[in-house]
């Protein structure tokens, strides 16, 4: 189209442009590219779609000129008329009213500048069609979920993208309204940009946006913290925390403290980047609620209730009584307050409120309600008189009370049996709820009862906040069930699931002295039988391997090696049948020796001979030989083989 265009305007030119236009071909195209390029036109249209005027704007052609000269030159042609206009200004731009366009032809449009002293130039032609709208499509809705680049333009036109960290656009025509681009690759970039522009067959010049940034999904809920401490009476501190996953994509958060009740319209509502908020708030229940949010619009909400304190200390009391289906409540302010707001309820998201001037110091709540249900009932004090603009609330007191007191509809829960001996055990049971109260809780009942058919006894706890009970007194070697019940003023409850107790059949000390008896028994018995087996070995060897003496280890034998005074008893001689056999060299007698062969005479004897050695010195020799007598009778036993030499004693002198 545009190559159309061009040659059918270089032809008008040559026919007949010359003369209605002066000096229209004496301008040449400027070598700056920037200011060549530079020119831009687009058509403004009414809410309406009607044309209103066409607006041209160009970049200067050089700054460092003078500005003295003819200035710039706006040219306007419609080569299928023959027709051209050209205007002047010293502006870089021109709005054309309806009365320079042709509004259903195609209009070349340049601009040229004279520069003093020298030929014109001129910028590359814009062609532009008034009565069409060029104008960039806008961006409803952009937004980067996952893997998917999601786009909504308000017409359509062109889109083109590109990773944050990169200089690489990826372009796209937009034919409908709602674009869908899916994502290559598993990993998912952190950021995109856009930018987008018009498209269409009749404008052919349109300039790309600014680049805007692709905002993320803000999927899921935030995962919120919330914590109460104690301030003055009345009063608490609320913190709330939180933390989101996509808190980098976040522009900011919304922060609802709802009251419950909403009594006088008590909310507090606040936007922040942080990802904290402290409040300072009264004794009663709150409902809090945290929201993301970005340009690509609001993640999921997250709520929790403010948990209300164990023990909340609290500057009044009141007084609750329950009459014929009617509350009865009285208290005592202890300060000055403009107006009193009092709830009751049995759950405190369907509180019921009630508002009265600070000076009554008593009220009746009319009934209905419920029957055997625990009502909470708080008395708030506000520090304004108009309610809707009250920042300030004191909880003054609060207090529970039952309508028609009745007796607990469930036993206490997990009730576990521990610590069983021979004679007690220790029961632990869970508190029960307090819809299954029906009445103000005074203690528990426990029963417990033998299996083998005793009767059941009982034991009664006054105690309400006492959930532990050791039963003594129990027999051994049996079996008990067990049950604990809930006790209020009208009587004892259901009882809770029965429970088994097996009582041992010893105690821990009876236990100990049975191991240590037998552990003793055991080790006497293994010496018993580590003897027996040993006593046992050795008879056997003695019985089935008798010992055979050797005579190379006989003291006879080793007479010669014995040390001591040597005395020589028998001469070297030949022997007879009847006389001992001995070494051939000689038999040496040691002490040792003497002791040997006069072993078995009488201790006597011995003696005398001792005594008569000494006091006969001269008749020693007689007396060894006298006692050598008796070796014949040892050698006889020994061996035949042996080999002995026969010698004749020595002569005695006299």
């Amino acid at each position: 189209m545009r190559c159309l265009l061009g040659l059918l305007f270089t032809v008008c030119l040559e026919k007949g442009l010359t003369d209605s236009c002066d000096g229209i071909l004496d301008c040449l195209e400027s070598s700056d590219t920037d200011w060549s390029n530079g020119i831009f036109c687009h058509s403004v249209f009414n809410t309406r779609g009607r044309l209103l005027y066409v607006n041209c704007s160009w970049l200067p052609y050089n700054s460092s000129l003078p500005s003295k000269g003819n200035g710039y030159k706006l040219h306007l042609v419609w080569p299928e008329y023959l027709e051209c206009e050209a205007i002047d200004t010293h502006d870089t731009s021109m709005t054309l009213g309806k009365e320079h366009l042709r509004v259903h032809l195609v209009t070349t449009i340049w601009v040229s500048y004279t520069i003093p002293d020298q030929q014109c130039v001129k910028t590359k032609n814009f062609f532009i069609k008034p009565e069409v709208n060029c104008q960039s499509p806008k961006i409803q809705y952009a937004v980067h979920s996952g893997n998917t680049l999601r786009f909504l333009l308000d017409k359509i036109g062109q889109v083109r993208y590109r990773e944050i960290m990169s200089s690489q656009w990826h372009t796209m025509n937009v034919t409908q309204a709602v674009v869908n681009v899916s994502l290559p690759g598993g990993q998912v970039p952190e950021s995109f940009v856009m930018q987008q522009r018009c498209y269409n067959e009749f404008c052919f010049h349109c300039k790309w946006e600014t680049e805007t940034i692709v905002p993320h999904e803000l999927l899921g809920a935030p995962d919120i913290i919330v914590t109460t401490e104690k301030l003055s009476p009345g009063k608490q501190r609320l913190t709330v925390e939180w933390t989101y996953t996509s808190h980098d994509y976040v522009d900011g958060y919304h922060v609802v403290i709802h009251r419950l009740p909403n009594s006088c319209g008590y909310n507090i509502t606040l936007n922040t980047a942080k990802t904290e908020v402290h409040r300072n708030l009264s004794v009663a229940f709150f409902n809090v609620s945290v929201t993301a949010y970005n340009k690509a619009g609001r993640s999921m909400s997250a709520s929790a209730v403010v948990p209300p304190l164990a023990t909340p200390e609290l500057p009044g009391k009141i007084t609750a009584t329950y009459k014929n289906n009617t509350i009865f409540l009285t208290w005592s302010p202890l300060f000055k307050c403009d107006f009193v707001v009092i709830n009751w309820g049995t759950n405190y998201s369907q509180m019921e409120s009630k508002i009265l001037m600070h000076k009554i110091e008593n009220y009746s709540i009319p009934g209905p309600f419920e029957a055997m249900k625990r009502y909470m009932i708080g008395i708030y004090l506000y520090s304004f008189c108009q309610c809707r603009e009250s920042t300030e609330e004191t909880t003054y007191g609060l207090t529970y009370i039952y309508s028609e007191e009745g007796v607990p509809r469930t036993g206490p829960r997990n009730v576990t049996v521990k610590n069983v001996t021979k004679t007690s055990a220790v029961i632990e049971w869970e508190e029960i709820p307090e819809d299954d109260c029906r009445g103000f809780l005074l203690g528990y009942r426990i029963s417990y009862i033998d299996t083998s058919g005793n009767p059941r006894k009982d034991i009664f706890l006054n105690v309400s906040s006492q959930r532990r009970y050791q039963i003594k007194g129990l027999t051994g070697s049996h079996t008990y069930d067990v049950t604990v019940s809930g006790v209020t003023v009208t009587g004892a409850g259901a009882p809770s699931i029965p429970q088994e107790i097996h009582t041992l059949s010893y105690d821990e000390a009876e236990f100990r002295i049975i191991i240590m008896v037998t552990c003793v028994g055991l080790i006497i018995s293994a010496v018993i039988l580590v003897g027996g087996c040993a006593y046992t070995v050795r008879r056997a060897k003695s019985w089935y391997f008798p010992e055979i003496p050797n005579p190379k280890h006989s003291h006879i034998v080793k007479i010669r090696e014995a040390a001591g005074t040597k005395n020589l008893l028998i001469q070297s001689s030949p022997c007879d049948e009847e006389e001992s056999c001995i070494d051939q060299p000689g038999v040496e007698v040691t002490p040792q020796t003497q002791s040997i062969l006069t072993e078995g005479t009488d201790n006597g004897i011995s003696q005398k001979n001792s005594n008569y050695q000494r006091t006969h010195a001269h008749a020693e020799g007689v007396e060894q030989y006298t006692n050598i007598m008796s070796v014949p009778k040892v050698f006889q036993r020994m061996p035949e083989s042996a080999n002995y030499v026969c010698q004749q004693p020595p002569a005695v002198q006299k």
